[in-house]
Order: C-alpha cells, then sequence, then structure tokens
C-alpha cells in the first residue's frame, strides 16, 4: 500500500472533530514543526512555516487512496495549500512530511503563543 506522511496541526489531530479523515492511518506520532500557528477565528487553525517558534502537531502516515477526501475537506488548492516540510518526531528525529498552509490568513487571525491547538486558551 502506499502511503503519505502529513502534519496535522489542528481538526485533524487526534480526539479533534475531523480526526475521522485520518481513520485508516497506518501510523500517528507526537512531532514538531518550526513556524506560526493561528486561530483563524472559523474554529479550525492555520500555521504559517518560520525560523521561529515551534508548533506541537502530529505526523500521520495515511493511505495515499485517502488523500483526495483530506484535500477536500482542507480546501486545496484554494483555501489551503500542501508543502513538503521538515518536522521533528517526539524523539528528536528530522522528518520529513507534507502539511496544509493557508494561502491567505484572515484579518482576525491571532497568534496562538503556546503553538498547541489543543492547549489554545
Amino acid at each position: 500500500m502506499d502511503t503519505v506522511r502529513i502534519i496535522a496541526y489542528g481538526t485533524l489531530m487526534t480526539g479533534e472533530r475531523n480526526h475521522g479523515f485520518c481513520r485508516n492511518a497506518v501510523s500517528i506520532r507526537h512531532c514538531t514543526i518550526r513556524g506560526t500557528l493561528y486561530d483563524t477565528g472559523w474554529g479550525f487553525p492555520a500555521f504559517e512555516p518560520g525560523e521561529t517558534g515551534t508548533v506541537k502537531a502530529e505526523l500521520i502516515e495515511i493511505p495515499v487512496a485517502d488523500w483526495p477526501a483530506m484535500d477536500e475537506l482542507e480546501g486545496f488548492p484554494d483555501l489551503y495549500d500542501r508543502r513538503l516540510i521538515p518536522a521533528a518526531t517526539e524523539e528528536g528525529h528530522p522528518i520529513t512530511a507534507w502539511v496544509y498552509v493557508m494561502n491567505a490568513l484572515p484579518k482576525e487571525a491571532a497568534v496562538i503563543a503556546s503553538g498547541d491547538w489543543k492547549n489554545r486558551a
């Protein structure tokens, strides 16, 4: 089975409302990515890659056949684009995976200083 690695930093993560799109996941591991996490004010986050800031995320390996449904959920390519970026596993090992990056942040977007969607309060 062909698979693809996705980095989830919001509603696709374990316990979040869209995690069902990952129901066929081969593996799910904690990871971190460099950049800034935003609360869009629309009930889901946005991520902007960068040199500063650490975002808590999950590295999810899914069957390639499940990718189109995830693209549709994320509004790819209109709302979000996909980028291949570096990440670090919880053990500190470097890895590369696909992440969804919002094409244009809404004006009301607010930085989530913790870099953690689940603990954004």
